[in-house]
């Protein structure tokens, strides 16, 4: 029997945040986690027959094969934004039809690449400091979400994922995924025993990931826990054309149990916990006029940047979610041992 193996790179997580903080000369971002219990996952029709390689080899990219079944397919919904149409198309187009052999490992920062203009993607909305931000790739996590619920509702194993730093109601509570460059990645293996063949779609509201194969399980079902260490939010004031005005959100624990179900049984549960630290009250403020030495001030007040304000929409699964408005921040990348990943610490970088 296949076993899921708890995250143990906490303290390693957290140095290697600060560390590329201190590289990259920015604050410390408030970072969320998911993690998985060391519980028993169900036994295999058929074990990986390769070991996942330490950098996942890029995928081929083919037609579905012939007689392949819908392992899942999993849809988030949006509001709106030009940026964040954008941003999800450019993804989507990059991850359609990927094809992944038994063994291989999938890798979301290898098949999407870096969020720059160069490479397709345009400036939007992200979370840094526990904030929105504009930043460039804004509104990807939408993709790595819709991504991580269709491959945990597929029955695959997880490799490493890390859950936006507060919760966002367009996603499903314990169960979304952020990415970073260069520090967050969503990875999962492929132990099916079959091909994988990925479809990926969107429209300017919704994003849709359908993962083709061999189907080892009659039903995957996640069940949601209870809220639990609950913290209120803060107010804060926030000068500077990058503020974006936030609305105020309790942080909290939650857990959610992926449960996989054959002949009617059910033959192995695992549980991920995730933490959500709470989402402050943010506050535009115009920026104090300062007087430039030999230099006669104007004498008129600065005036608050254009708040570009991200929309939120019920969740689109029964669960709840945390999502930022097209983009967020997670915590550092880690690499998980078994079955679902998860980390802590601080992380240096914006998050889409």
């Amino acid at each position: 029997m296949r076993r899921a193996h708890g995250r143990t790179a906490t303290t390693r997580i957290a140095l290697l945040s600060a560390g590329t903080a201190a590289v990259l000369g920015l604050g410390g971002l408030s970072a969320g986690s998911a993690a998985a219990e060391g519980t028993p996952a169900p036994d295999r029709t058929s074990e990986p027959t390769a070991t996942a390689p330490a950098t996942a080899a890029a995928p081929a990219t083919a037609p579905a094969a012939v007689g392949q079944q819908v392992l899942s397919t999993f849809t988030v919904a949006y509001p709106a934004a030009p940026y964040r149409t954008h941003n999800i198309a450019r993804a989507v187009e990059l991850i359609n039809g990927a094809v992944v052999q038994q063994g291989d490992v999938w890798s979301f920062n290898q098949a999407v690449g870096e969020r720059t203009e160069e490479n397709g993607f345009v400036d939007g909305i992200m979370i840094n400091d526990g904030r929105y931000v504009k930043s460039p790739g804004g509104g990807v996590s939408a993709v790595a979400t819709t991504m991580y619920n269709a491959m945990f509702f597929a029955g695959l194993k997880p490799l490493e994922h890390g859950a936006h730093s507060f919760y966002i109601e367009r996603y499903p509570e314990g169960r979304e995924a952020t990415v970073a460059w260069g520090t967050l990645d969503l990875r999962w293996q492929n132990d099916s025993g079959h091909p994988v063949t990925v479809r990926a779609s969107s429209s300017s509201t919704s994003v849709t990931v359908t993962l083709l194969g061999t189907k080892q399980y009659d039903e995957i079902r996640a069940t949601k826990g209870p809220r639990t260490h609950i913290t209120p939010p803060a107010k804060r004031t926030v000068t500077g054309p990058t503020c974006e005005p936030q609305t105020p959100l309790e942080g909290f624990d939650v857990s959610v149990d992926r449960v996989f179900v054959r002949g009617g049984h059910e033959v192995g549960r695992e549980t991920f916990r995730t933490h959500y630290t709470p989402r402050d009250e943010i506050i535009c403020a115009p920026e104090s006029p300062t007087a430039t030495p030999g230099a006669t001030p104007s004498g008129s007040p600065g005036t608050p940047a254009a708040p570009v304000t991200p929309g939120t929409s019920p969740a689109p699964t029964t669960s709840p979610s945390a999502t930022a408005p097209g983009t967020s921040t997670a915590p550092t990348a880690s690499t998980a041992s078994g079955r679902g990943s998860g980390s802590t610490g601080t992380a240096p970088t914006p998050r889409a």
